[in-house]
């Protein structure tokens, strides 16, 4: 009984599920609006219908109006919609209106009062709003692409478009506004008769970018203004007048072709000087082509005035590097040809370089059936010619085997390593004294090993003495190298092509890691080398100084990486770099420091900071500046202001350049950029040098 009784009440129940289903579902499902509602109550003598409770109209184009009340009239073919009125577009754009009307196929819409917020989350406010077909109309309106609330001032977005007119159209996905006054925190600052931008679907189209203003006394004022040409969906043009006082204008161009196939880039300039010596241009070039064969690669950079690029702060390379290389690599086997230029840009190094070619070809993971670990083979070509001083032929094989074996016993890893190199080279000086050599160079090394390790609730520990002795004859090796952080135990501390350490000699020391439970750590590495025989080429001597080397990690805003030489005779400080980055609150310091004592090179010290510090919700006071400490004169340094959040940038700097080279002269100057996004990118603010750390 009782269960014929649930049988029938859920039979009940299912037909109320149904019913309510049918009611909230669909009315007039052959016409061009499908309604739906909580309560949905039809007048069939006035063919109308009125909706109430979550009320929905929809059309094919799947444009939804949503409002507490919805009046639809058949034979007038007119909707009616008032109270909490929103509509949703084709593309994710959403209008908030008071009430407004249409026609049943939602083609044309009248509203008042009405929010926007469109695909971007950019905003539109306004008084009337107007649709026909693809033309969306709203009168008395604001725009602006601010979202968050952190502004300057409460209430007040970074900047915002006000305009009589704003016409959005749909088909051609672009936004236009007649007269239109482009306003920073509610003041007008620009009037434009005609204005438009694309919708925020469209990512990219032509048009101008934000412009940047700088004052300089060597340049004069300078003002750039880039305009930017969409060529197609992966080809673009970017054309910059910077028109300076001084009346010596300079023109960039920079082009794009990326398809993941080939890849294209140009980016290169000329000026406009009828003096004398005629224009100074520069261009870069870099091509690269991707397929299963391999990987082509062309660039190219140049100049035909040295200082030209530094002069107007275009870039501030020294070395001008161009060449074309070809690489495949194929399961364990690596290919490389190459012919590269160097072109030196400074007055004490006026040359080029060749490098002609460099052939490089390695096999790694050979099958090895006699020993245990990997075999791989390692050969290189290359000629370099330097019209300066020597040029150097040299021809390289290197057999390599790499082995780790961990004694569990003693705790003890050993990371052992052999090599057997074959080198022709030949040396061709400018005194016409030719040397050839054929040399064989045997090594074997092994690096042992013995993690000690204690843990504890607040962090762990492990402390690992390490020592690597290194087997090898004696070769012409001539380079004293100082041991750093990447090469205390490393088998081969020599840089140059011709030449690599040799003789029997021992690497030691010992790495201290500390790690808390917070995330913080501390790795420490304190090593020497020792030499058994003090080379006759060699100006050190057979103990070498000590090295340590510390990294201190509090949190990913937080940290210092520094290392020490300290001379083993005298126990003084000969080299330091350091290099830290601390958030204190809203305070951002960034500190550079290397000190050279000339025991090798010459003495050399300088100190480089940057700080950033905010003010009030996103205004930032900034400074960045570099000191020769030997000299006591300042390299350089920048004060500026920043203020930014999601919308808007402006950048405001003074800064002054004590570098000279030739015609660059001490300079000092100004400059100013606004960036209105999404119009723009604060990428790179201005054009002046920063001095020191970038914050």
């Amino acid at each position: 009984m009782k269960s014929k009784q649930k049988n029938n009440e859920f039979l009940a129940l299912s037909i109320s599920v149904v019913l309510f289903l049918l009611c909230y579902s669909v009315i007039y499902a052959e016409e061009k609006i499908k309604i739906y509602a909580n309560e949905i109550r039809v007048d069939e003598i006035n063919e109308e219908i009125k909706a109430t409770g979550d009320a929905v109209a929809v059309n094919d184009d799947n444009i939804k109006i949503k409002s507490n009340n919805l009046t639809y009239n058949k034979s007038k073919n007119f909707l009616e919609a008032n109270g909490n009125v929103v509509i949703n577009d084709q593309m994710d754009n959403t209008f908030f209106l008071d009430e407004l009307n249409a026609t049943d196929n939602l083609s044309i819409i009248n509203g008042k009062l009405v929010r926007a917020r469109l695909n971007d989350n950019s905003r539109i406010v306004g008084s009337n709003f107007n649709k026909k077909n693809e033309i969306s109309i709203i009168e008395n309106a604001e725009y602006t692409p601010c979202t968050k609330e952190n502004y300057l001032i409460k209430n007040c977005p970074g900047w915002k478009l006000k305009s009589n007119k704003i016409y959005h159209d749909s088909k051609n996905k672009t936004i236009h506004y007649d007269h239109a006054q482009i306003q920073l925190f509610n003041i007008p600052v620009f009037y434009l008769p005609y204005f438009s931008h694309p919708d925020p679907s469209v990512k990219r189209k032509s048009g101008f970018l934000m412009p940047t203003i700088q004052t300089d006394n060597q340049l004069g004022e300078t003002f750039s203004i880039p305009i930017f040409l969409n060529l197609s969906s992966n080809r673009d043009i970017t054309f910059t007048p910077n028109i300076q006082t001084t009346g010596n204008n300079f023109y960039n161009l920079d082009y794009r072709h990326l398809n993941g196939i080939f890849d294209l880039e140009m980016n290169s300039s000329i000026d406009d000087n009828d003096d004398n010596t005629g224009t100074s241009n520069h261009l870069f070039f870099k091509s690269e082509i991707f397929n299963s064969y391999g990987n082509l690669k062309m660039y190219l950079r140049t100049s035909n005035n040295d200082t030209y690029m530094r002069k107007n702060k275009i870039n501030n390379l020294t070395v001008l590097k161009s060449g074309i290389e070809f690489d495949r690599e194929i399961n364990d086997t690596f290919f490389l040809i190459e012919t590269i230029g160097y072109k030196h840009l400074t007055v004490d190094n006026e040359q080029w370089e060749y490098l002609y070619p460099n052939i490089v070809y390695d096999i790694n993971n050979i099958d090895n059936n006699i020993f245990e670990g990997n075999v791989s083979l390692n050969n290189k070509l290359s000629i370099r010619e330097n019209l300066n001083e020597n040029n150097v032929s040299l021809a390289s094989s290197q057999l390599n085997w790499t082995n780790q074996k961990i004694n569990k016993n003693l705790g003890l890893i050993f990371d052992n390593e052999a090599n057997l190199r074959v080198v022709s080279i030949a040396i061709d000086e400018k005194s016409r004294s030719d040397t050839n050599n054929i040399l064989f160079y045997p090594q074997f090394s092994s690096k042992i090993s013995y993690p000690l390790l204690k843990s504890s609730s607040l962090f762990n520990q492990t402390v690992t003495p390490i020592i690597m002795p290194i087997v090898a004859p004696y070769n012409n090796y001539t380079e004293a190298q100082t041991v750093t952080n990447s090469n205390l135990f490393s088998t081969n501390r020599a840089t140059s092509i011709n030449e690599w350490e040799s003789g029997p000699r021992v690497n030691y020391g010992v790495e201290w890691f500390i790690n808390s439970s917070n995330g913080a750590d501390i790795r420490t590495v304190i090593g020497q080398n020792y030499r058994f025989n003090k080379l006759s080429s060699d100006t050190s001597s057979e103990i070498s100084d000590y090295f340590i080397n510390s990294n201190i990690n509090i949190n990913s805003e937080n940290y210092l990486d520094g290392s020490l030489i300290i001379n083993r005779d005298d126990l003084k400080i000969s080299s330091i770099n350091a290099n830290s980055f601390n958030r204190l609150g809203d305070l951002i310091v960034a500190i550079n420091y290397d000190y050279t004592s000339g025991k090798y090179n010459d003495s050399s010290e300088q100190v480089a900071v940057g700080g950033k510090y905010e003010l009030e919700n996103n205004l930032f006071i900034k400074f960045t500046g570099a000191k020769n400490l030997d000299t006591n004169k300042n390299i350089g340094y920048q004060y500026g202001i920043l203020y930014e959040n999601d919308c808007l940038g402006i950048d405001f700097n003074y800064y002054r350049d004590l570098t000279k080279d030739r015609d660059i002269k001490e300079s000092d100057g100004f400059s100013f950029t606004i960036v209105l996004k999404p119009f723009g990118s604060t990428n790179n603010y201005g054009k002046n040098k920063v001095f020191g750390p970038k914050i």
